[in-house]
């Protein structure tokens, strides 16, 4: 009989596979790579590694391992890419990402748990140098001013109504008062078309721009339009008479804010947006004391805090101001950063502002006031928008003075008692408390 590998050992037979075995047939070679373990195990006195028996587990193993590096390294790879490239598209958006959540109270984490310092600090820089770019601005009106204008009955504003309300696009209005001419004139004669209402339906109303008008009211010389972006939806409303709009204060004003609503039915007022920013820790101010400047009714109740922000207010001539000095005007706020100036866009894009909902005012050289809310950090429904998106809605409605408002979860528009755009506040219906706001008081 021929030996082979040693004493008593045969040369092995071809290896059976698992169908072939017998029930409890022995598996040689792995008997004999454990005696060579044992074997070298009393040569170094190191007793037998268990995981080196080898095995279809320590195969699973090594592959679990290949594959979680694979998948590390690629996430490290777009890490990478996301926070450092420099090509223009991810710059782009990883500085709105960054702007977004540096611009709120209580989100700042989310840039600072994941990104450096140095890339955050370049980016909200950017925004310094606009807001110092804009020192020295100053509205500088050609116009001598503008009066208070009479609110007509439909049966005598029929025939000059294009020319009163000339953002309206005539065929699509003469379409719908062949339907619905007799319900659209109220109990004192005048034209009141009222689907403001978040859930209302469309009027089939259209601007001249093609944006959904939502509400005519000619007794308080209002249009509320719907408009709509990349990612946004917003309601402006153009009022004719500047001399109706002014700050209105909460009816606790230096102690506790208001809701919006609240705050309009107190003073009087049709419509009403937010407007001052204020003490705000940890998103959990209560909106007593507006931050900056506030002038109502020709009464100052904040002093200005200056440096970049912008004083904005109307004077006793009706015109919109940015940046003059507090003596020019009957009622202001202060905030920044300003969008439009003597009819110059002076803002573009993010503006180190990132994505947030929205408040901006504005007029226009023939006087019509354009209020402008716009909603967000809702996906699927509106994010928001950047300042440069403010600036071109209200320069397409022809705005030559405008300036960006306090934003983010105190935005909000409030018509004829009810909210008509969606806060993005803990309250998704009436928002926060709110120290002022800039109204539109009824005729």
């Amino acid at each position: 009989m021929k030996l082979w590998g040693g004493k008593n050992r045969r040369k092995p037979s071809p290896k059976k596979t698992e169908s072939e075995k017998e029930p409890f047939e022995i598996d040689w070679e792995q008997v004999w790579k454990r005696e060579e373990l044992e074997r070298k195990a009393r040569l170094t006195g190191r007793p037998v590694p268990q995981d080196q028996k080898p095995g279809k587990k320590t195969k699973k193993k090594r592959r679990f391992w290949k594959r979680s590096l694979v998948a590390l390294t690629f996430l490290a790879g777009l890490y990478c890419v996301a926070v450092f490239s420099p090509i223009p598209f991810i710059a782009k958006w990883r500085a709105i990402y960054i702007e977004t959540a540096m611009g709120t109270m209580t989100h700042q984490w989310l840039a600072t748990a994941f990104i450096p310092s140095f890339v955050i600090d370049d980016v909200m820089g950017k925004r310094e140098q606009v807001e110092q770019g804009q020192q020295g601005l100053e509205s500088q009106w050609k116009e001598k001013g503008f009066g208070e204008s009479q609110a007509t009955p439909w049966d005598k504003l029929r025939k000059d109504f294009f020319q009163q309300y000339p953002q309206i696009e005539e065929a699509s209005f003469e379409e719908y008062m062949k339907e619905h001419g007799e319900e659209a004139i109220d109990e004192e004669g005048y034209l009141l078309i009222d689907k403001a209402g978040l859930e209302d339906e469309d009027t089939g109303i259209r601007t001249k721009k093609g944006d959904q008008v939502l509400a005519v009211d000619t007794r308080n010389g209002i249009i509320i339009c719907k408009v709509t972006g990349e990612g946004y939806v917003g309601r402006l409303a153009l009022v004719r008479d500047p001399s109706q709009v002014g700050v209105a204060l909460a009816p606790s004003y230096g102690s506790v804010g208001s809701l919006a609503a609240d705050i309009a039915e107190k003073r009087d007022a049709v419509l009403l947006t937010n407007a001052s920013g204020f003490y705000d820790p940890d998103g959990h101010g209560n909106g007593g004391t507006a931050h900056g400047l506030v002038i109502s009714g020709g009464k100052k109740k904040n002093d200005a805090v200056g440096g970049t922000y912008k004083t904005i207010g109307i004077d006793k001539e009706n015109r919109l101001h940015i940046g003059a000095s507090e003596s020019t005007y009957r009622d202001a706020v202060e905030f920044k950063p300003a969008l439009i100036v003597n009819g110059e866009q002076v803002v573009e894009g993010s503006a180190g502002w990132g994505v947030q909902p929205r408040t901006a005012i504005g007029q226009t050289e023939e006087g019509t006031m354009l209020l402008l809310v716009v909603d967000g950090r809702a996906p699927g429904y509106s994010i928001g928008c950047t300042v440069g998106d403010c600036a071109e809605i209200l320069g397409r409605y022809g705005a030559v003075q405008a300036c960006n408002l306090d934003g983010g979860s105190s935005s909000i528009m409030v018509y004829r008692g009810r909210e008509i755009s969606r806060p993005s506040a803990a309250n998704k219906t009436q928002g926060r408390h709110i120290p002022n706001g800039i109204a539109v008081y009824g005729d």
